[in-house]
């Protein structure tokens, strides 16, 4: 067991605890004078106070503890005092290894209520696949942060609403299709199940946001839709998980421009990039992709919005 450590600096815990493995051992080698010995030392109780400090816990998660049955006092007296000995110090700890691996307080109760070898060895093997699995949220968290900080740096340095070529490496996204009603309602609701499926599924929050936009009559840009909500992802090590849930951008020469403003303005954008695309003869070769590079994380005014509008071309 390791040893607690409270402000201050080391507890005496350890010669305690080395005091009685050594009683321990007199008891079944010994007889008489010395298993009586033994028989007072191990039975030695110590306050509820005290056995918080050696354990570095508060009382209150001691009196916890207790009303779930987790750790109950060796001994609790008439006037209400808790007394725990000095043995439980072993099995604070085991409560406290288990929790460290994110074992729930139901799971340690039945563990230690049937604890063996074997036991342990599935909860062990459960607990590894477990913190496998936060490690994967975290990685994937980690990466979305600094996706996060890569565009808002990107973003800074961009020309604002001057169309131009620039070419981009494959990119992924998790994506949510959006119904085709053009209601408020509708984009709410798209937007609701798209942060659910990133959070519990993918393990982000849903950002960077992004959007895959049709434009029906390249005409009239005014008139679009979202037909997809999507969060910028790591490329992901197999898509069986999640299906068509996840979408590729591939790799290529893209028409972009960077738009000032909330999308009430966005199809003046639209337009300027569509007229730079007619005008330098180039070909569409797949939708519009929109992703958020200052958004409402950022600030409360739609006008200081940036947002990057791409669409492959054959160049």
């Amino acid at each position: 067991m390791s040893r607690p450590r409270v402000a201050g600096g080391p507890i005496r815990v350890a010669p305690l605890i080395i005091r009685e493995n050594a009683l321990c051992r007199w008891y079944h080698q010994g007889s008489g004078a010395k298993r009586k010995e033994a028989e007072v030392q191990t039975s030695l109780l110590i306050s509820s106070g005290e056995f918080a400090r050696m354990c570095n816990v508060s009382r209150e998660l001691l009196i916890h503890y207790d009303k779930i049955g987790l750790l109950k006092p060796k001994e609790v007296r008439e006037n209400g005092y808790r007394y725990y000995s000095l043995r439980q110090l072993y099995l604070f700890d085991v409560i406290r290894f288990f929790s460290d691996t994110g074992m729930s307080m139901k799971e340690i109760k039945q563990y230690l209520d049937n604890r063996t070898t074997q036991l342990f060895l599935g909860c062990a093997q459960e607990s590894i696949e477990k913190m496998e699995r936060q490690r994967d949220v975290l990685d994937a968290r980690i990466s979305m942060m600094e996706k996060m900080r890569y565009i808002t740096q990107r973003a800074l340095t961009f020309p604002k609403d001057k169309p131009r070529l620039s070419y981009w490496d494959e990119t992924w996204f998790a994506a949510t299709d959006v119904p085709r009603e053009r209601t408020q309602q509708a984009y709410a609701e798209a937007f609701s199940a798209h942060t659910d499926f990133c959070r519990n599924t993918i393990g982000v929050t849903g950002f960077p946001l992004g959007r895959i936009v049709d434009i029906p009559d390249l005409t009239r840009p005014d008139d679009f839709y979202y037909t997809k909500l999507l969060t910028w992802i790591s490329p992901p090590k197999s898509l069986a998980p999640w299906g068509d849930r996840v979408i590729r951008k591939p790799k290529g020469n893209y028409a972009v421009i960077l738009h000032q403003g909330g999308t009430s303005t966005v199809a003046g954008s639209y337009e300027k990039l569509l007229r730079f695309v007619k005008k330098e003869g180039l070909a569409l070769c797949g939708p519009v992709h929109e992703l958020d590079m200052n958004s409402y994380l950022m600030s409360d005014s739609a006008e200081d919005y940036l947002l990057h509008i791409s669409v492959l071309v054959d160049a």
